[in-house]
This record gives C-alpha cells, structure tokens and sequence, in this order.
C-alpha cells in the first residue's frame, strides 16, 4: 500500500519561491520598438495563471521576464503563457512584433546544482546509524545516473527549457522508511 501524502496541495497554502526566467527573441534581426507597457498591462492575467512578474527587460534583441510561479504550474505552461499574453496583447494593441518560435526558460534560486547534488550524494553517509547493513540497504536506493547532465537544458521544437527541481519527501511524524518494498516503490515511482 502506498504511504498516505501528509499535505494536500488544495488545502495547502504553503511558502514557495519557484521563479522561472522566460526569454523570447524576434524572428527578425532585432525588434523595432519595445511596448514594455504592455507587460505591465499583463500583469493580472499571468496572475490569474498562477505566475507573478518579479522583474522584466526589453531590448533590441530580447524580451526577458522573471515570474514568480505557484507549485502547480509546470515550466512547459509558464513558457506557453508567457509568449501567448504577450503575443496576445500585442495583436490587441495591433503592433507587429514578430517573435521568433524559440523561447528560453530557465529555474532561478538560491542553491546551485553543485549544492543540491552534492547534498542528495552525501545524504545517506551522512547519517549515523546504529546498523551497518541498515546504511548499505537505503545506499542501494541511492540513484546517481552520470549520464544526466542537469546543466545541459531540455529541447523541444519550441525551446529550451533549464528546469531542475528537487523534491524532498516528508513521512508523517518524520518516520524513517526502513521496507524494502516501500523503499523501491517511491525510488521507481
């Protein structure tokens, strides 16, 4: 049987600071003007999308706004939604700024990649347990793939996306998970 999740995220209203960088380009040498009005105007409709405009620049070359994001909203939609209002609001406003196809996204925070793997490599030697073979057990749990490079960004026809997250799993009452089964239920899923 599967562990009972402690949280539900539709009664949860907990703290949060996923941010996301979106970056879009013209599809022609560089743009001719820069509307930087018309993302203050969007501001309420990305909220509604569940995204917050933290900061925001626009220039010949390139249009770059950091969004604040809910946890319920995946990088693919931050990229979808932050192209399609600002395209949209450009053809209500019948300006014709051709964006190229191609948009950037990356996730911003505090820790850097190095940190959070070297803080997930180090997590079961780290701890001090009484039992030997209890500590060689979760280390065959332990899943470090060196064929993924997290630096390297994910790409679609339409983009690419840097998005790493790193999700922490919290039993009830802080209980240790020490079954095998349960142990390569949560690894695998």
């Amino acid at each position: 049987m599967p562990p009972t999740p402690l949280y539900d995220p539709k009664i949860v209203r907990g703290a949060y600071q996923l941010r996301f960088s979106w970056t879009g380009w013209p599809s022609v040498p560089y743009f001719k003007q820069q509307p930087v009005e018309l993302i203050e105007q969007t501001k309420p409709l990305w909220e509604q999308d569940g995204l917050r405009v933290l900061e925001y620049r626009w220039t010949d070359e390139l249009v770059q706004i950091l969004f604040s994001a809910k946890p319920t909203v995946t990088p693919v939609f931050v990229a979808a939604r932050a192209k399609g209002r600002l395209d949209h609001a450009l053809r209500q406003s019948r300006i014709e700024i051709p964006f190229s196809r191609k948009v950037g996204l990356r996730s911003i925070g505090d820790n850097t990649r190095r940190d959070i793997e070297a803080y997930i490599e180090s997590q079961v030697a780290s701890e001090r347990f009484v039992d030997p073979s209890f500590a060689a057990m979760l280390a065959e749990f332990t899943v470090a793939d060196l064929t993924v490079n997290l630096a390297e960004p994910s790409e679609s026809a339409r983009g690419r996306y840097w998005y790493n997250l790193h999700v922490v799993l919290v039993v009830d009452g802080r209980f240790r998970v020490v079954d095998p089964k349960r142990l390569s239920l949560l690894r695998d899923g």
